[in-house]
């Protein structure tokens, strides 16, 4: 594969920064840790876990998923504690059905013995079925649903400690005939967090770009491959899409202990000659002193959260696929420090959601 690192010189990177106008705002009175939300309609899921249990043994933990509507006021919620450790990590809302990607287990100290299921849940709230697709350790990746198919990725091991033979796995499971398929690769990965769908076609990534190892699960024209993007360095993951026949990955150095040159990266894969190109980006020609790392997809561009150099406030960005900031956002400190926040902006509207609740904010 052809590879190439491309240093170019911005020539603006000028955008309309716009404000800010809270509309509502709910404190959660269950979830310490938000996972996912998911916006359907007139519908809002968020989902999450807390550590605050009957058990009380600092492992513990029971599941959330809080179905509001668009005034953030709850409709129901459905508490999972059937287990010693309970987790939702990823939800989706499609037609009358909500799928829930969800860990359960029992969990003490760094042994985890801990299973990765499928839950489906009614509109009323109400399970009605459970999947049970093999022992896990960390977080799994999206959900993504692609005509009759459900499809996410996630970490297995034959372990109930961390060890060094962590593989991932691309579940594709049908929803009409509840049977499912496994693609399991041939060496370690990162712990899967992203899952990109192109008609038939899919591609896993993990949290972490590794050098001189596979970057990419590809299942492609019915075959399965591997891909490593040749990263000169350990680079973190954003986001992924596919724009025509180019899968472009965006990645971030943010920089580390005797190397300080943060920049953000990104890899243009020919799916058609699996050519791959790059082109780094140093934080400085776009204005910004640091970068958090949860993203939203709209389309062929990332909303990011940065810190802006000169203000050191923190600013929701919408860059696209060639490094342009083509709009920007005020983020409101009051309501979160730009960490672990879950957040889709559409329509005008931005929702996000984190430890200090789930806040609906007017942007235009």
């Amino acid at each position: 594969m052809k590879f190439s690192v491309l240093f170019f010189t911005i020539v603006s990177f000028t955008s309309i920064t716009f404000g800010q106008q809270l509309v509502t705002k709910a404190k959660f009175d269950t979830i310490e840790y938000v996972e996912d939300v998911d916006w359907h309609s007139e519908d809002i899921y968020c989902a999450g876990f807390s550590f605050k249990t009957v058990i009380n043994d600092g492992n513990a933990c029971d599941a959330y998923l809080i179905h509001y509507d668009t005034q953030l006021k709850p409709k129901w919620t459905l508490k999972l504690n059937d287990y010693h450790t309970n987790k939702i990590f990823a939800v989706k809302r499609y037609k009358d059905k909500i799928y829930a990607l969800v860990i359960q287990g029992k969990a003490i100290g760094s042994d985890e013995d801990v299973f990765m299921k499928l839950f489906t849940i009614n509109l009323n709230g109400e399970i009605e079925d459970k999947v049970t697709f093999g022992r896990t350790f960390n977080s799994p990746s999206n959900l993504v649903i692609n005509g009759s198919n459900l499809i996410f990725g996630y970490r297995i091991t034959n372990s109930t400690s961390y060890s060094t033979d962590f593989k991932c796995e691309i579940i594709n499971y049908n929803l009409d005939t509840k049977k499912f398929v496994r693609h399991t690769s041939t060496q370690y990965l990162a712990t899967p967090k992203k899952i990109v769908v192109d008609k038939s076609n899919i591609f896993l990534f993990g949290n972490y770009i590794h050098p001189n190892q596979p970057n990419i699960m590809v299942y492609k024209n019915g075959k399965y491959s591997e891909i490593s993007l040749k990263s000169p360095k350990t680079e973190y993951f954003l986001d992924s899409y596919i724009n025509k026949n180019t899968l472009t990955v965006l990645c971030a150095f943010p920089g580390e202990y005797g190397d300080k040159r943060t920049y953000l990266k990104y890899y243009y894969l020919n799916l058609a000659t699996n050519a791959i190109t790059s082109t780094a980006i140093p934080y400085e020609k776009l204005g910004w002193s640091d970068l958090n790392f949860d993203t939203f997809t709209q389309g062929e561009s990332s909303w990011l959260i940065v810190e802006d150099a000169k203000t050191k406030t923190l600013q929701y960005v919408l860059i696209d696929s060639k490094g342009k900031v083509t709009k920007t956002l005020n983020f409101d400190q009051n309501n979160g420090n730009g960490a672990w926040e879950n957040y889709i902006i559409r329509d005008g509207m931005l929702l996000n959601a984190n430890a200090d609740g789930i806040k609906m904010y007017k942007t235009e």
